[in-house]
């Protein structure tokens, strides 16, 4: 085995395998899936095996000197969040610490990563939340929540969304018709078909104008306006006309745009079709639209995938990975 350390995940004819920060193929393409990045020093990797008379999905956790632990009872497992890992065995949930135990039981119908010290769990089909004990600290009540963030989760009980405390309190009551998590101190909520923005207070700060709204990242915020999307700032002030046909949040400096994508999809979280190109928080185009899949970027790299292979571009959108 190489003890060089692996970099990022490489597409090949279908397969993945891993290459170093100098570009060079440690592990040959060999994987069916690999998640996007190594995070607190894993990659979940996944290929298919032949176990018996059965074939089915392995999964397993590759660590950055590329040695691969695989479990063949895993039916599926999530990428390290705050040390550790969502796992799934016989239809149901649990967690795996950094050194692959088993630390939580395996026993919840549904789960989430772990963030800010809490995972919410899905038990007799409510949702609530436990700590890294695994001990349920909000009781399954909810029709359905989202992770904590910033100390609050966004929960959804009696078709009406609304937001919990760590103690499982209200600090909003339900009365949104959808919204989304808090994020540099508001969150997009939506009534009366209209999106507008409000303060951990509930108090509007922004006016349910937009058709759409996301969440605020690096200080600016998507929002569409007549099937265009531009971008806000904390003031409600647009900084980025509403020109273009799908926009994303800033992530590294740089968003996502896409122009000529499918109408009858942007209702989706990604939507079909049209070219992705990647502005900056002026407005600058910074990579022009001729991308047909591209990811966020993320310390620098973003990953383009083109059918069976992929490749990284940096933020000039030059290329990263120069193979014959």
């Amino acid at each position: 085995m190489s003890t060089k350390k692996l970099f990022l995940p490489i597409l090949r004819d279908g397969k993945y395998g891993f290459i170093d920060k100098n570009n060079n193929i440690v592990i040959k393409p060999k994987f069916k899936y690999v998640s996007e990045r190594f995070r607190d020093g894993y990659c979940i990797v996944t290929y298919i095996k032949r176990i018996g008379k059965s074939v089915r999905w392995v999964f397993g956790y590759m660590d950055e000197s590329g040695y691969n632990n695989i479990f063949l009872h895993l039916d599926s497992a999530s990428d390290f969040s705050e040390g550790l890992s969502r796992v799934k065995i016989d239809g149901k949930y649990g967690f795996f610490d950094k050194g692959l135990n088993q630390v939580i039981d395996i026993k919840f119908e549904a789960a989430s990563n772990f963030s800010e010290e809490m995972a919410s769990v899905k038990i007799n089909k409510r949702w609530g939340y436990i700590n890294k004990k695994g001990e349920v600290i909000i009781e399954p009540t909810f029709s359905y929540v989202n992770q904590f963030k910033e100390g609050i989760s966004l929960v959804e009980t009696k078709n009406k969304y609304g937001y919990i405390d760590k103690t499982g309190e209200f600090i909003i009551k339900p009365k949104f018709d959808i919204a989304n998590d808090f994020s540099q101190g508001l969150a997009g909520v939506r009534l009366n078909d209209k999106w507008g923005y409000v303060n951990k207070d509930g108090e509007q700060i922004i006016d349910f104008k937009f058709d759409r709204a996301k969440s605020f990242s690096e200080g600016l915020a998507p929002i569409c306006i007549n099937d265009k999307w531009g971008y806000v700032n904390t003031s409600g002030e647009i900084v980025i006309e509403p020109i273009f046909d799908y926009a994303c949040e800033f992530n590294d400096g740089l968003a996502r745009f896409n122009i000529g994508s499918n109408a009858l999809t942007r209702g989706m979280s990604i939507p079909k079709g049209g070219l992705w190109g990647f502005l900056n928080k002026e407005g600058k185009i910074k990579i022009l639209p001729t991308l047909k899949s591209v990811s966020d970027f993320e310390n620098g790299y973003a990953q383009i995938i083109d059918g069976d292979n992929n490749n990284y571009i940096d933020k000039n959108g030059e290329i990263l990975i120069k193979l014959g």
